[in-house]
């Protein structure tokens, strides 16, 4: 039993207060003779529990405060109440009361001043309409929107810089009612507006959903959740990442005929609103579909992940999503040293990634993507007497750019853990976690002979493996991200095949790519090429033994085909926006 289950078994009522979750009573003294209100507290991050009433003073851990109630803890999911470790800047403008300007505009769109203030909406000096966002009462986040109707190639809104993007509304819920996740701050007015309560609204639009990480812990208190998103492509398509995100057990979906909710109040009234968050439908039973009901494959934009080599992204169309890419080739032929530099590729085009290193420590693992990140030209070397040879590293000005280009994107299982974990299961529940949380689209399985598996005979060892397999195929699918797996072959000598890899044939049957990666040994073709790369196997385009011929910088641990001229993220400057803002309202509100 995980921390919320036991609050909604033993503690309703309760609230979740930042990284505390309070129930109205203590369990052991019930507030005493006075009835003391909040005096016990559940700290979700370190799972410890106390009561602040001097006579009670109860105080442990939350498994043992479950043994107290005769059930136990859900030990293996303690690590997943860790909240991410960042700074934010409190929102420094004052919020004035609604002007003239943004009265008489929510007027249009049909919401009224006493739903304004029950929300604290408020105007800036420019007659810019302003939501504040609480936190426990605090104010951690302004949003901006003008007061007008928008026109095309106009700036809809904006945020104060260095807010907390949490959930708009948050304060106002009570986990003892469903709540209702709606896409826009109007959409949430309109809601209040109708006679609904327990409603939220996202922070930056449909493609945006890093608060579900600053609010995981929030969420984790409420069984139904209704997703109220807008009725076009973007909508849709968030309402399908959060079911995966919240879980499909306790999501239900709003079908509505108009834009968005704010629309449906305009021309359909109050009642109308009610009706569609009332009638929303239950996630439909998974595993079978209406095939006329399947949305046709886009061929212009399928989701894919470029490598970092021009001509394999050629010959096979990029790493598509929903794949597997299986790497084979002997041992330190540098399978590991290109794939971290396809991780940094990925990072670079907005990705998150997830990696899991079976032989390497953290801060190895990191010294070698580092380097690849640099680059050649942003590394500087030093020799050491130790090994008599020249060792190459990042300045420190240089590594904190590159560390905070990828802080939060790119993502390493800890394999100091408890060996137990490392087995196969713990490594999916861990990319689950990703996947759910961060939102990572490329994984990293390096390589599949350090997972442990719990089987004691060879033959069961391999199909162990081959389930394993399996069982990244079909992950892969389900969230609709790529994992690069490796995997040894057997032999040493010669050219190998997909027959080679060690273990079963269903390791390559079930991939969607193999590639095997060599050193070029021979003096004379090295002047083309230090390594080569062979597509073994591309089921999109049918592609099978081609070969590429890649260089190697031995300074930078990069791979390429010509020359280096990869510029990551950190080296680049971007160019900020300006906006312009027109203040003369439109008669219509849309």
């Amino acid at each position: 039993m995980n921390v919320y289950e036991f609050a909604r078994n033993y503690l309703n009522p309760y609230k979740v207060k930042g990284n505390e979750l309070v129930p109205m009573l203590c369990p052991f003294c019930l507030g005493g003779t006075h009835k003391d209100k909040e005096t016990f507290a559940i700290n979700i991050s370190k799972l410890t529990y106390n009561c602040m009433r001097g006579s009670c003073g109860k105080t442990g851990a939350f498994f043992q405060l479950c043994k107290e109630f005769g059930v136990e803890a859900d030990r293996d999911n303690f690590e997943l109440y860790q909240q991410p470790n960042r700074t934010y800047k409190k929102p420094e403008s004052k919020i004035e009361m609604p002007c003239l300007q943004v009265e008489k505009y929510l007027a249009l769109r049909k919401i009224s001043r006493q739903t304004m203030d029950l929300l604290k909406v408020g105007s800036d000096d420019k007659g810019n309409i302003m939501f504040p966002y609480y936190e426990n009462g605090e104010l951690v986040l302004i949003k901006y929107r003008p007061a007008k109707k928008i026109k095309k190639g106009e700036r809809k809104a904006w945020r104060e810089e260095g807010g907390k993007p949490i959930l708009w509304g948050m304060d106002l819920c009570t986990n003892e009612l469903p709540l209702v996740i709606v896409e826009g701050e109007i959409d949430l007015l309109s809601c209040y507006e109708s006679g609904l309560k327990n409603i939220v609204s996202v922070p930056s639009g449909a493609e945006d959903l890093n608060w579900v990480e600053l609010c995981w812990n929030w969420l984790q208190q409420f069984d139904k959740i209704i997703l109220f998103g807008d009725n076009d492509d973007p909508g849709k398509e968030m309402i399908r990442k959060l079911i995966l995100k919240l879980g499909e057990y306790r999501c239900w979906v709003v079908e509505n005929k108009y834009k968005d909710a704010n629309e449906l109040l305009y021309y359909d009234g109050k009642d109308a609103v009610v009706s569609v968050v009332e009638n929303a439908k239950e996630i439909p039973v998974i595993g079978l579909i209406n095939l006329a009901d399947v949305v046709p494959v886009d061929v212009k934009n399928i989701p894919r992940v470029a490598s970092c080599i021009r001509a394999l992204d050629e010959a096979i169309g990029g790493f598509l999503l929903g794949e597997l890419s299986v790497w084979t080739g002997k041992r330190g032929q540098g399978k590991s040293t290109l794939l971290g530099q396809m991780l940094l590729n990925a990072v670079d085009s907005g990705n998150r990634v997830c990696a899991y290193s079976g032989e390497l420590r953290a801060d190895r693992f990191q010294y070698w993507i580092n380097l690849q990140a640099a680059g050649k030209t942003s590394i500087s070397r030093y020799f050491d007497e130790f090994r008599r040879r020249e060792i190459s590293y990042v300045e420190k000005e240089t590594l904190n750019k590159i560390k905070s280009w990828y802080n939060g994107k790119f993502w390493l299982y800890d394999n100091n853990i408890n060996s137990e974990n490392i087995q196969e299961t713990g490594i999916l529940k861990i990319f689950t976690y990703a996947v759910k949380r961060y939102d990572c689209k490329m994984f990293l399985i390096d390589n599949l002979m350090t997972s442990r598996f719990s089987v004691r005979n060879e033959q069961n060892y391999y199909r162990a493996q081959a389930e394993f397999v399996g069982e990244l195929v079909s992950f892969a699918k389900k969230y609709n991200v790529h994992i690069h797996l490796v995997a040894h072959p057997r032999k040493t000598q010669g050219e190998l095949s997909n027959d080679d890899i060690s273990g079963t044939s269903e390791i390559t049957d079930r991939a969607d790519n193999v590639f095997s990666l060599d050193r070029v040994e021979d003096i004379k073709a090295k002047m083309e090429c230090d390594n080569i790369l062979t597509i073994l196997k591309n089921r999109s385009e049918g592609v099978m033994n081609e070969k590429i011929g890649l260089k190697f910088c031995k300074v930078s641990r990069r791979m390429y085909q010509t020359q280096d001229a990869i510029k990551y993220g950190w080296d680049k400057t971007e160019v900020a926006p300006s906006w312009y803002q027109d203040k003369d309202l439109d008669e219509l509100p849309f």
